[in-house]
């Protein structure tokens, strides 16, 4: 899983990177300061996962989340425990509040490859029925049913 930091405080990227490494489980693939920095940059990496401080000096990370071509997973991580609700609000998979553990780090960090295993095993699966049973994903061969889609597909050209 391929993984982006945005935090403004330096110590706080570099702590959290040195346990994401130590996780071994997560790849970052670059660090932003800032929420236009952010922008740029998951926008041309296009991350599956980005650990998303919420109060930067221009902006905040929900403004990130908005302005983004498209959102990828979220773990924000922040000092504060009030913007928990609206970073749910906003399909966040999950809430660090600093300080955190290692410990913490690994559990939302399985969670989320977790989550990204049974989304990509969902798509197969989804890609799989619409190849073997077409018919607008309706699952049935029985004589009846491939009535019923006749029917329907001559019902649908007129």
């Amino acid at each position: 899983m391929r993984a982006v930091i945005v935090d403004d405080e330096r110590l706080a990227r570099v702590d959290l990177r040195r346990m994401i490494d130590a996780a071994g489980e997560v790849d970052v693939v670059g660090e932003a300061r800032g929420c236009a920095e952010a922008i740029a940059l998951i926008d041309a990496v296009r991350p599956d996962l980005v650990f998303l401080d919420v109060q930067m000096p221009d902006g905040d990370g929900f403004t990130v989340l908005e302005r983004l071509a498209a959102a990828p997973h979220v773990i924000f991580t922040t000092a504060y425990d009030h913007y928990a609700v609206r970073a749910f609000a906003v399909s966040a998979l999950d809430y660090l509040q600093k300080p955190f553990e290692i410990d913490e780090l690994l559990v939302v960090a399985r969670r989320a490859l977790e989550h990204q295993r049974l989304t990509t095993e969902y798509r197969y699966l989804r890609t799989e029925r619409d190849e073997q049973f077409g018919n607008y994903g309706i699952i049935g061969r029985s004589r009846g049913m491939r009535e019923i889609i006749e029917r329907a597909e001559r019902v649908a050209k007129t």
